[in-house]
This record gives C-alpha cells, sequence and structure tokens, in this order.
C-alpha cells in the first residue's frame, strides 16, 4: 500500500465527505429550530377564531389550560 517503502499518501476525501454531511446536518438542524422558535399556541388559537374555525368559548377553555 506504500507504508512499506515510505510512500505513504494521505487521501482526505472520507474526512472531506464526513465534514461536509456534518455541515449539511448542523445547518438543518439550525434552519428548524429558528423555524419553530417563534411559535406560540396561543397567538395559533387566536387566527383560528379570526377564521371562524373556533369558537370563543373554545379559545378561552384551550387559553386556560395553556396558561395553567
Amino acid at each position: 500500500m506504500g507504508v512499506e517503502d515510505q510512500s505513504y499518501s494521505f487521501f482526505p476525501f472520507g474526512a472531506l465527505f464526513c465534514l461536509t454531511l456534518f455541515c449539511f446536518v448542523v445547518v438543518r438542524i439550525f434552519a428548524i429550530r429558528s423555524r419553530y422558535k417563534d411559535f406560540d399556541p396561543l397567538t395559533h388559537l387566536k387566527k383560528l377564531v379570526s377564521k371562524g374555525e373556533m369558537t370563543e368559548a373554545e379559545y378561552q377553555r384551550f387559553k386556560e389550560l395553556l396558561t395553567k
């Protein structure tokens, strides 16, 4: 393999692949966390009430459950 005659050469393709894969995973995790960081369930409930998909009584009940 080249180790016996002192002409060993290192091909860093495996290390570069792992580093690239790690960077893609880190960027993807960062994107997912930043997307859901500002999610507020009460804001979502207010939108449902304004669209008419939920009644005011249901909103008050869910709000009470979420604030406990």
